[in-house]
């Protein structure tokens, strides 16, 4: 089998991740901040590892104020509802996934706040100085993928936190698609949301939340920390006021020893990679008559998530024949971000998308143009 959906869920995880887990699972059962016993060490010291290895990834001074999360949906609904927004205007874009999308819905059928949306070209790319023009007086907060999973195409955190200063904004970044693909700064994002199981070689089940000194979120969820247990209501010491319940501890092994082996096998190097995996699908069928390929055509400026559609034919159906034909995994359909297909063309349904890891060998990558130009044919 192929694998390129790596923008789903990364595959296969690096050997280090596998090792972690099995060696987790190997160990006596613990409960961070719930034992009294010889374990209890050990639990605190995999949970903190983790935080820090998160803070070095995403250039974070306090690794105490990262908390731990079932990952990017949880992230968000909880820094969406966490913020107080009543009677607030709230800025967004047409390229969010509906982890960002149904929050801010829900609370605009509820009254409570007015949205306006960041449009995008017909290449999908936001322009963030269009935010200038969206500004009124109680505009509160803008929140923003930081790379659209549709197309790839990613803006420079610099440039959203210079005019969220300018507005007093609080932003919230999602960066479920670009964390462990760019470098990432977060050190003047308000509230930054993750997910561990995409390109950070996590486990499904594990993501997190960065809430910045200078703000201040209510939790989703209120009750055991394994610690101030003498409290009646929720210990507003960070993280744990963030982290009510049971950690995924086998998740924060996984993500951890994902991160670390990013750190240690170097980003830029990685990236390289990928790059040179979506350069020769870009190069072999840009020419075809028949393909349309999606998103834009300055490709230094997007993540290797090569979209494109035959024509003749549905994206689903392409997905099916590359699955069963040629053993290749790709995604078909809106993925989860309807609002972008109607600016690239592609509504209502959708498109496919190729997605790399640099796991992935130049064989597999020369397999699948193969294949699309026998699908062509």
């Amino acid at each position: 089998m192929i694998y390129l959906n790596n923008a789903a869920t990364s595959f296969p995880k690096p050997m280090e991740v596998n090792v972690s887990v099995i060696d987790y699972l190997a160990r006596p059962p613990y409960n961070y901040l719930r034992n009294t016993n010889h374990t209890e060490d050990n639990s605190e010291s995999i949970v903190t590892k983790c935080r820090k290895n998160i803070a070095t990834l995403f250039n974070i001074k306090n690794y105490n104020r990262i908390a731990f999360t079932s990952g990017a949906t949880e992230s968000l609904n909880l820094a969406i509802k966490g913020i107080s927004l009543e009677n607030a205007h709230v800025i967004t874009s047409v390229a969010e996934h509906n982890s960002v999308i149904r929050p801010l819905k829900t609370l605009e059928k509820e009254g409570k706040i007015e949205i306006s949306y960041l449009e995008a070209d017909t290449s999908g790319k936001i322009n963030l100085e269009n935010i200038n023009n969206l500004i009124k007086k109680n505009t509160k907060a803008i929140i923003l993928n930081h790379c659209s999973n549709v197309t790839g195409s990613f803006f420079e955190i610099k440039e959203l936190t210079l005019i969220a200063k300018k507005y007093n904004l609080i932003t919230i970044l999602d960066v479920s698609q670009s964390a462990g693909n760019i470098d990432i700064d977060a050190s003047d994002i308000d509230i930054l949301c993750f997910t561990g199981h995409k390109s950070l070689f996590g486990l499904p089940g594990i993501g997190g939340i960065f809430v910045n000194e200078n703000i201040d979120i209510k939790p989703l969820k209120t009750g055991g920390t394994g610690t101030k247990s003498d409290y009646l209501f929720q210990p507003e010491i960070y993280p744990i006021y963030l982290e009510a319940g049971t950690l995924n501890l086998i998740g924060i092994v996984s993500l951890s020893a994902g991160i670390e082996y990013i750190l240690r096998n170097n980003l830029e190097r990685l990236k390289k990679i990928k790059k040179e995996y979506f350069f020769h699908i870009y190069k072999s069928l840009k020419d075809i008559p028949a393909i349309s390929i999606i998103g834009e055509t300055n490709l230094a400026n997007r993540l290797p998530i090569f979209a494109f559609n035959i024509s003749g034919l549905s994206p689903d159906d392409v997905s099916y024949i590359l699955e069963h034909s040629f053993n290749i995994i790709v995604r078909s359909g809106l993925h989860c971000a309807p609002l972008i297909h109607k600016y690239i063309g592609t509504s209502p349904d959708g498109c496919v998308r190729a997605s790399f890891s640099h796991l992935n060998t130049m064989e597999e990558i020369d397999n699948f143009v193969k294949a699309i130009l026998q699908i062509c044919k």
